[in-house]
């Protein structure tokens, strides 16, 4: 029993001593796995300006562990960096080498890597006529040195600067672009730039879209109420073109309510830095504000549904093929999907053909070569033609002989009977009516006279949609909502705007943090603290 009881009282004392032995060897390899795993994560951050290598020995060196540290592995690109550190060690045992067991060794490697991931940005810009409006003044002295009678002396003055809201926004947007651009890994960045006023001018989008053709000129889409409670606009929907009409102007030169000139082209999903500054600084304000229409845009060109205009894209060489599957889909975690939303004002008025005055034929008659014409009104019965020579209904759509009055002497006098009239006039369509004349132009010059003064109003509004500053306000509600529900990071500017203006744009934004007031040549500052904010939350995703 005493043999039995020692030879026991020894195993355990063995097995004591073993699992001291194992206890110093895990401690060991835990404290040099935490300092592998800190050393590198430090040295592969990407705001660490030091040698990642010299970062990691330093960790090791520090910790007196500077023994282990067997060699250090680093990758380094654009906005990418990764870390690799492998250690070994050995510990000498004090109870197992009774069993045979003199040392434990330990080998160990750490990765960290950080790098910005897939970001896919669109910027909807305020381009309307208040960006024109001074952002910032300032002044300079200029001196000049004369000479006079051989005495020197100087002449200054002080010069005035003005700064304008659009031209503040052109230095902070293209800043915003170079930012990103920098900040994130070739081939990871698409970014899309919407200029916007009452419309938006979708550019050569118009090539990949199935849009209405009643004219060849306007490139806007005109959306009903429905279109903003959802993001996607796809390849297969039928978009209504914009008419190319000015509904503002009385006279006779037309200023069309969708611009449709190339400073107001935007561009979308473009990797191309170069492209992207050009359309920056093309930019011009003019025209009234539809923020919705705006944002709407924006969110389509980061929908998904919007994948086949990028294959379109890529066909035609305007996109690399790498860039194939964008937009990505929303539930793809591996991308970010931010936009951003700026405005100085808020939503005032948008002018809309209604239905039925897009295209077909207007009533109205001309040989095209008088200042005569006629209009055509089936209630009139067997007299449906208003001829405006003599103010009268008549039979027939024109009077023979366009070029000259078909009388002698008195018009007033002569009556010409519908027997006697031509057929050789042409009936214009609507289109060709507002590429002609503005609308008003057309309801108090051919409407009244054909119908009184009295219907010139009546008739505008048949033929004209104004949406109110209200609808617009609860479209743009609608449409920032559908976009944050999809996962969409809002960011929204408030650039010298009103109070109802920022808190429309609040109401956009993801959450309140991602609101911002710009004043002056801040508005630089906050475009890059965007930029900031997108990089810190696609690491730490």
């Amino acid at each position: 029993m005493t043999f039995f009881a020692m030879m026991m009282i020894l195993m355990i004392i063995m097995m004591s001593g073993m699992a001291v032995d194992l206890m110093r060897y895990e401690r060991m390899r835990v404290a040099i796995q935490n300092t592998n795993d800190e050393a590198v994560l430090a040295a592969a951050n990407l705001n660490q300006s030091q040698d990642p290598e010299s970062v990691v020995r330093d960790y090791f060196a520090k910790a007196g562990m500077t023994d282990y540290l067997q060699s250090v592995t680093v990758t380094q690109g654009t906005n990418l960096k990764n870390v690799t550190a492998t250690t070994a060690a050995t510990l000498p045992t004090y109870f197992m080498r009774t069993s045979g067991i003199d040392k434990l060794n330990t080998t160990g490697v750490s990765t960290a890597e950080q790098s910005i991931g897939n970001v896919e940005i669109a910027m909807a810009l305020d381009n309307s006529g208040s960006m024109t409006q001074q952002a910032v003044s300032g002044s300079y002295e200029q001196c000049t040195t004369k000479k006079k009678r051989g005495v020197s002396y100087q002449s200054c003055q002080t010069v005035y600067t003005y700064t304008t809201k659009i031209a503040a926004l052109i230095t902070a947007a293209n800043q915003f672009v170079d930012q990103m651009f920098s900040q994130v890994q070739p081939g990871a960045l698409t970014m899309s730039v919407l200029p916007y006023d009452s419309h938006l001018n979708i550019g050569n989008l118009m090539g990949y879209l199935n849009v209405s053709n009643e004219n060849t000129v306007a490139k806007c889409i005109d959306f009903q109420a429905a279109d903003f409670n959802t993001t996607a606009i796809t390849t297969s929907m039928l978009l209504q073109r914009s008419g190319n009409f000015d509904g503002w102007d009385w006279g006779s030169t037309m200023y069309p309510e969708c611009n449709s000139s190339s400073y107001r082209n935007a561009i979308a999903f473009s990797a191309d830095k170069t492209a992207l500054h050009n359309t920056i600084n093309a930019l011009q304000a003019s025209g009234n504000t539809s923020i919705d229409t705006g944002v709407k845009w924006a969110a389509a060109t980061l929908d998904p549904a919007f994948q086949p205009v990028v294959d379109g894209m890529i066909k035609n060489g305007a996109l690399d093929a790498s860039y194939s599957g964008r937009p990505a889909a929303y539930s793809d975690h591996t991308f970010m999907k931010v936009l951003i939303v700026m405005s100085d004002g808020e939503n005032t008025t948008r002018l809309q053909l209604n239905p039925g005055y897009y295209s077909g034929n207007s009533g109205y008659f001309t040989t095209g070569t008088s200042s005569y014409w006629s209009f055509y009104d089936s209630s009139k019965g067997s007299t449906p033609y208003f001829w405006n020579y003599d103010g009268k209904w008549h039979a027939s759509k024109y009077y023979k002989g366009a070029s000259s009055l078909p009388c002698s002497g008195s018009c007033y006098n002569y009556t010409v009977t519908d027997s006697a009239a031509a057929t050789t006039a042409t009936q214009w369509d609507w289109a060709q009516i507002w590429a002609k004349w503005p609308v008003q132009y057309f309801t108090n010059n051919i409407i009244s006279t054909v119908y009184g003064s009295g219907a010139s109003s009546t008739w505008y509004y048949k033929i004209v949609n104004s949406v109110s500053s209200t609808s617009m306000d609860s479209y743009m509600h609608n449409i920032c909502s559908a976009a944050k529900a999809n996962g969409v990071l809002v960011y929204a500017i408030g650039f010298q705007t009103t109070a109802h203006g920022a808190a429309t744009l609040q109401d956009c934004a993801s959450k309140p943090s991602f609101y911002f007031d710009a004043e002056g040549t801040e508005i630089s500052n906050v475009f890059s603290l965007i930029a900031s904010s997108i990089v810190h939350l696609r690491l730490t995703q």
